[in-house]
């Protein structure tokens, strides 16, 4: 082996004690959260480590070139991230603000599609992070059959255009359906514009820094998660919230401020007995919305399983009140009402609602603790 090689054998080593390392951290941090101690989640904690390792290998080790930019699905039912939305697609692209791109595909029949470009939440970036500018791509000049073709550029465009100002960094995509069953999803390409470049090998040294970043990006989703349940849970059986623009405004923390600013967020614990339910009363907003949803999510800031349980609804799917209202019921076994969402056993956990394109912030939600019937 000759001095060159065992200088590159050296790099990768270190690179990998940094990996397993953070996915030690990461299995330290779920052995002595904070959490309701339910046997189903500390299953799920388990997997949980499992999975932001899978993300974090994808977000920052394969799909972290903004040279060769690819807009990869980031979450589904088995890759979760800070209270993901089970009625929505999520894709992702990395971005350099002083490239141009060429973003393309066809609108699909989802409810809607917000496109939100953002600061470094891989890397971090200095003074203001997170939601630089949001739209929906319904506001762009679409085909008859729904093909797309629009820029990504510092300086405007003619046509479909996307501002890329100064710390731009990544493109999220939320593609938000009322009933997958009936809906088409959408499609989405990126690339560069530009001189074609010299393939890019994969040295020791790119290695090192790709993986560094997916520790670091691991460890930033574990300890996030942790505070988030333990912030959470000081509150029990209310549902309050917010404008998501005004967590983008106040800088509170780098997760809060990659919010989609052109959604409202309600969130609170949840609390219930063997015989109890909370009755939770969502009132629309005024002018209207294009879509809400709640669902229930774990300590791990994972939505429950929902390809077995019925753990969330939404504004279509749920059965609505006489006077425009809907109620949602959680609990342990069938109330024998309409909206019910199962806790899988569970007496403790997170019920998030998202508001998409609200006309108004709606009001928060009404909640009453009640008596089931034995």
């Amino acid at each position: 082996m000759d001095e060159h090689s065992e200088t590159a054998k050296k790099i990768v080593a270190q690179a990998m004690e940094t990996w397993i390392d953070a996915q030690r951290r990461a299995s330290e941090l779920l052995l002595g959260a904070q959490q309701p101690g339910h046997p189903v989640d500390w299953g799920e904690g388990a997997r949980w480590v499992t999975r932001i390792a899978s993300l974090a290998q994808e977000w920052a080790i394969e799909y972290a070139d903004p040279l060769r930019p690819t807009i990869f699905k980031s979450q589904g039912p088995t890759r979760k991230l800070m209270v993901d939305n089970p009625d929505v697609d999520y894709y992702f692209a990395s971005l350099d603000d002083r490239e141009t791109y060429r973003l393309s595909g066809n609108r699909g029949q989802a409810a809607a599609i917000g496109f939100t470009i953002g600061t470094d939440i891989l890397r971090g970036a200095p003074g203001r992070t997170g939601t630089l500018g949001q739209y929906q791509l319904d506001d762009f000049e679409l085909a008859q059959n729904g093909d797309y073709e629009i820029v990504l550029a510092k300086e405007k465009r003619p046509g479909n255009w996307m501002a890329l100002p100064d710390g731009a960094a990544q493109i999220s995509v939320r593609e938000t359906f009322h009933d997958r069953t009936r809906e088409r999803p959408a499609l989405y390409s990126i690339e560069r514009v530009g001189p074609p470049l010299p393939p890019a090998d994969w040295t020791p040294e790119v290695a090192a820094e790709r993986i560094a970043l997916a520790a670091r990006w691991m460890l930033f989703i574990a300890h996030s998660c942790v505070a988030m349940w333990k912030g959470f849970s000081a509150s029990v059986n209310r549902i309050t919230g917010g404008a998501g623009k005004d967590h983008t405004d106040a800088q509170e923390d780098e997760v809060r401020t990659h919010s989609a600013s052109d959604m409202a967020y309600m969130g609170g614990n949840w609390r219930v007995g063997p015989d109890q339910a909370l009755r939770i009363t969502i009132h629309p907003a005024r002018g209207g919305a294009r879509y809400w949803g709640i669902v229930l999510v774990s300590p791990w800031m994972e939505s429950y399983e929902y390809r077995q349980r019925h753990v969330c609804t939404n504004d279509q799917l749920a059965a609505r009140n006489a006077d425009g209202s809907w109620t949602v019921v959680i609990a342990h076994r069938d109330p024998g009402a309409p909206n019910w969402l199962d806790t899988g056993g569970r007496s403790e956990g997170y019920a998030l609602i998202r508001w998409v394109l609200p006309a108004t912030l709606p009001p928060n939600p009404d909640c009453e603790l009640i008596e089931l019937p034995r």
